[in-house]
């Protein structure tokens, strides 16, 4: 199955592939719409993901050509859209044939899923992922540089899923002043022998305890850290 993406951003396809690739799916970016249009029967995509910010008209020209060869059962159309995606837009959209809007920005490993769902109400190839909870018997040690001040945090998380896990750190209070939200870039975890390299985003923080929110691993680390994860899940 094919996901053809129409977008901009140049590193887009690889954190789709890293994701998308793991279910079945091909993905082939354009960032000229109309190449995209011109190759679009050569390519037989099954979902069509277009950024609306990047192409503010092509779009409609991109779902009215889908429209006119596929329908909405064979081609899922999906828009990325921002707030000024006003009524007017997706009133638009809707009499086009536009299956989904979704979210322009697309960074944990969660929005991906949310993404995934809304595409499953449509198609979706054979592989899934698990959705469950792994509670390690053993600590899973994760360390990370402090946001504001650098200096390194320590402890394990006590829960993991295929989206990230719930964080425990090693001193009450430590990590009090992250800010929900706070995108951290070099944090290191160790599963049994492996050790992981990956950015998290600060979904929850009680000063002691936070759920962490995987956005990307270094290399071909989701890929490792899901086939241990799932090893687990139940």
């Amino acid at each position: 199955m094919i996901i053809l993406l129409i977008a901009e951003e140049r590193n887009l396809k690889t954190k789709f592939q890293q994701y998308f690739g793991r279910i079945g799916y091909s993905v082939i970016q354009y960032s000229n719409p109309l190449k995209a249009m011109d190759n679009l029967e050569e390519i037989s995509p099954d979902v069509v993901i277009c950024n609306t910010s990047d192409y503010p008209r092509h779009w409609k020209i991109v779902v009215k050509q889908i429209r006119e060869k596929w329908d909405r059962t064979e081609v899922i159309a999906v828009l990325l859209v921002t707030d000024t995606f006003d009524f007017d837009e997706t009133d638009k959209a809707a009499t086009l044939g536009v299956n989904i809007l979704s979210p322009s920005t697309i960074e944990t490993i969660e929005d991906f899923e949310n993404l995934n769902n809304k595409i499953r109400r449509y198609k979706s190839p054979s592989e899934l992922f698990k959705i469950s909870s792994w509670l390690p018997q053993n600590p899973v040690p994760f360390a990370f540089s402090h946001p504001k001040d650098s200096r390194m945090i320590t402890g394990y998380f006590v829960e993991l899923t295929t989206t990230g896990g719930v964080f425990h750190s090693n001193e009450p209070g430590e990590i009090a002043d992250i800010e929900v939200g706070s995108v951290i870039k070099a944090c290191s975890m160790k599963i049994g022998f492996l050790i992981f390299s990956l950015q998290v985003r600060v979904g929850s923080n009680s000063g002691t305890i936070s759920s962490m929110e995987f956005i990307d691993f270094e290399g071909d680390g989701y890929e490792t850290f899901l086939n241990v994860v799932n090893q687990h899940l139940k």
